[in-house]
């Protein structure tokens, strides 16, 4: 299974879970990754197997705590180096986004800790902004 396919389906569940409010259906990951059914299917058994997510035929998946967890984290990494590549170094927003796409999967903790930190957390971790934090708070639990 590779890692960044596996980020992918556990980002978009997410944000499906989130944005209707119940389970992720199948085809709804289908039209959003833009693959067949019966990939999502496989996808969301190796989810299931490794205890990211749970699979109820004809309801839905949602993703479990700790695959929620990755998700946010993904989330969370993508959006620092989005806001980092466009913001701090000025490449295009459209070129910022594909490219954090690409590097939120390869991003160690501590680089990314230090690109918050360096961005000092504002927009990025509304929570980093409580007096005292010196550490971002999606990556320092």
């Amino acid at each position: 299974m590779y890692p960044e396919r596996t980020d992918e389906y556990l980002e978009t569940i997410f944000l499906i879970v989130r944005k209707n409010g119940a389970p992720a259906r199948t085809s709804q990951i289908a039209s959003e990754l833009n693959v067949s059914a019966p990939s999502v299917t496989e996808m969301i058994q190796k989810l299931s197997d490794t205890g990211l997510a749970e699979y109820t035929p004809y309801y839905g998946v949602e993703l479990t705590e700790e695959g929620s967890r990755q998700a946010i984290r993904l989330r969370h990494n993508h959006r620092v180096i989005r806001r980092f590549l466009s913001e701090v170094l000025g490449i295009d927003q459209d070129i910022a986004k594909r490219e954090a796409s690409i590097l939120e999967h390869a991003t160690s903790d501590i680089v990314l800790e230090h690109i918050c930190q360096f961005m000092q957390h504002v927009d990025i971790c509304p929570k980093c902004e409580a007096p005292g934090r010196n550490r971002c708070c999606k990556l320092s639990n």
